[in-house]
């Protein structure tokens, strides 16, 4: 027979997987690339450009909120001292035909035009009374000539030399004419002799 051979030991000898005898041969460890679970740089950048484009959009909305907020603020003055203005024309002195201006305040002024209204002619009204009798006030009708009708254009001003704004209002006024002896002081309605 012949004799039996002897292995040198392995002097790293690996212990097998299973308990069995025998070696593991290792293998080359491979760097693995797995997710620690933080954002790289790229994915931080991106975040922020987005969240700075919405933060731009905002502010540029709010911002347009706020000028829109101030002119709308602006206009309702402008009506409001358009409205006082014209609500006190006529009372107290007759209406007369011409221009005049003046300021509100140290932000506002105005200019009030103040010019006869002819109205459109109405057809089949040529003489005859404009409102039948029996439905006017007092059992009497309007003729022609009776009122007469004023235009009164109202520009209400603001702002400064490098951008103005204006507001225009127009209304009508009806006054009597001025006869004497038929009116009263100053030709006001209804304080006749």
């Amino acid at each position: 027979m012949k004799p039996a051979a002897i292995e040198a030991p392995n002097p790293h000898p690996l212990p097998s997987p299973g308990g069995r005898g025998g070696a593991i041969v290792a293998r080359r460890a491979t760097p693995s690339f797995h997710r620690s679970g933080g954002f790289t740089l790229i994915e931080l950048v991106a975040a922020f450009t987005i969240f700075a484009i919405g933060f731009g959009i905002l502010l540029q909305i709010l911002g347009g909120g706020l000028h829109t907020t101030r002119q709308s603020a602006e206009y309702t003055q402008a009506a409001l001292w358009a409205q006082s203005m014209l609500d006190i024309q006529g009372i107290g002195e007759p209406l007369q035909e011409g221009s005049s201006s003046g300021q509100f305040d140290d932000t506002y002024s105005w200019q009030l035009n103040i010019t006869h209204y002819d109205p459109p002619p109405v057809s089949g009204a040529a003489n005859g009374p404009i409102v039948d009798p029996s439905q006017a006030g007092m059992g009497g009708g309007l003729r022609p000539g009776q009122m007469q009708l004023l235009q009164l254009e109202l520009i209400v001003s603001w702002g400064n030399r490098y951008l103005m704004h204006n507001a225009r209002f127009v209304t009508l006024r009806a006054m009597n004419p001025a006869t004497p002896g038929v009116n009263g002081p100053r030709g006001l309605p209804g304080l006749g002799g």
